[in-house]
């Protein structure tokens, strides 16, 4: 083993812990008709410890029809195949990681994710210094965060945006799809009206519209300052992105369609967005992600830093890859998880402050986990030892 590998290596994890955790919203979240209104939310923490008794932590978001896999698949993937895996290595590296599971069992995005978050935070702390560093390195120590809002009027949105305008965001997302497409472009015109260029406003219409109904859409708010509007179509309409790309007057964002990097590579080389939704879970952890925004800096594609509905593990991972991105949109990013829940067994949302999220300087992932917190949220758990 080279000098640089034997550096990057690290002791063989010996003992994994999977929670499977649930936690109600302060407030039911209103999605498009694809997704419904949401009143809690679950995800996978995973513990990883190593023969010298490090442990990292990670977290799998998987949410259908969002993502492909559901929850209790990537539980199963986790324990029948991508666990024993990493737990038969030597020196478990997180890129040599990566690169094996991906080869053993195809997709399963958000549970190779969870274990290579977990992987990176154990490196990060071995070697005391912050994931962003083992990624090239912090570009900025803080991002401005959006808030985003349900489904609704705009009457309903200026109650939120008022109060949470008063305590720094200046961001705030529009989820789209329930109503009717006449009905959100007078929406977004009265918010235009009433805020002026005060504000940031992106519309999400998370696949609830038809083809048709989204270019009525992108037609009526051509003169808008709409940031940009993101995953107008299903995730699978290509020919459709490409199409509203190529008439809208505003960015058009990929989200759900953007998985993996040949995803990336596709909607890059078919000018389908001008934008690219990263989110850690989704995409496979902070290494795929970054490749994915490699491939939208080759392509003069910006990046929004965007989130599932996320506990403070995956928050965190986001945040360390996000702080050393280029060419990010230069508006707040989906760093709010944790504060629309009742609750989250991390301090992560003790970095947002002002509308602002700030990285943190501890080791690894940089935030602290309170396992005898995760414990109380779990529905079910499972623990794996190397036999001995």
């Amino acid at each position: 083993m080279g000098g640089i590998d034997r550096m990057l290596a690290t002791a063989p994890i010996v003992m994994a812990d999977v929670f499977e955790i649930e936690s109600a919203f302060s407030t039911p979240y209103k999605l498009s008709r694809a997704y419904g209104t949401l009143a809690t939310t679950r995800a996978l923490m995973v513990k990883l410890t190593n023969a010298d008794g490090i442990e990292g932590w990670g977290e799998a978001n998987p949410l259908q029809p969002f993502t492909a896999e559901s929850l209790g698949e990537a539980a199963r993937a986790l324990q029948a195949i991508l666990l024993p895996e990493v737990m038969g290595g030597a020196a478990p590296a997180p890129g040599r990681v990566d690169a094996k599971l991906d080869a053993l069992l195809e997709g399963h995005l958000c549970a190779k994710g969870a274990l290579s978050m977990a992987l990176l935070d154990i490196l990060g702390k071995r070697l005391a210094v912050p994931v962003s560093t083992l990624l090239g390195g912090s570009l900025r120590e803080s991002l401005p965060v959006l808030w985003p809002l349900g489904s609704g009027t705009a009457d309903d949105d200026a109650a939120v945006i008022d109060e949470r305008a008063a305590m720094g965001f200046s961001t705030f997302m529009l989820k789209m799809g329930s109503a009717p497409v006449r009905d959100e472009v007078q929406r977004v015109a009265r918010l235009e009206a009433r805020y002026g260029d005060r504000l940031s406003l992106i519309a999400d219409a998370n696949q609830g519209w038809s083809r048709e109904d989204a270019q009525q859409f992108v037609s009526d708010v051509r003169g808008s300052r709409l940031v940009f509007i993101e995953q107008p179509v299903a995730k699978d309409d290509l020919e459709g992105m490409t199409l509203l790309a190529g008439i809208s007057g505003r960015p058009i964002s990929a989200d759900e369609s953007l998985t993996g990097i040949a995803e990336a590579a596709t909607l890059a080389r078919r000018s389908a967005a001008s934008v690219f939704s990263i989110k850690s879970s989704k995409n496979g952890g902070p290494l795929r992600a970054q490749r994915i925004a490699a491939v939208a800096e080759a392509f003069g594609i910006r990046c929004y830093m965007n989130s599932m509905l996320e506990f403070g593990v995956t928050q965190a991972a986001s945040l360390q890859h996000a702080v050393t991105v280029r060419n990010l949109v230069d508006v707040g990013h989906a760093f709010m998880s944790t504060l629309r829940l009742a609750e989250d067994p991390t301090d992560f949302s003790s970095l947002v402050r002002g509308g602002v999220v700030y990285l943190p300087r501890r080791a690894g992932l940089g935030v602290q986990v309170d396992e005898g917190h995760v414990r109380r949220l779990a529905v079910q758990s499972a623990r794996f030892e190397v036999s001995r």
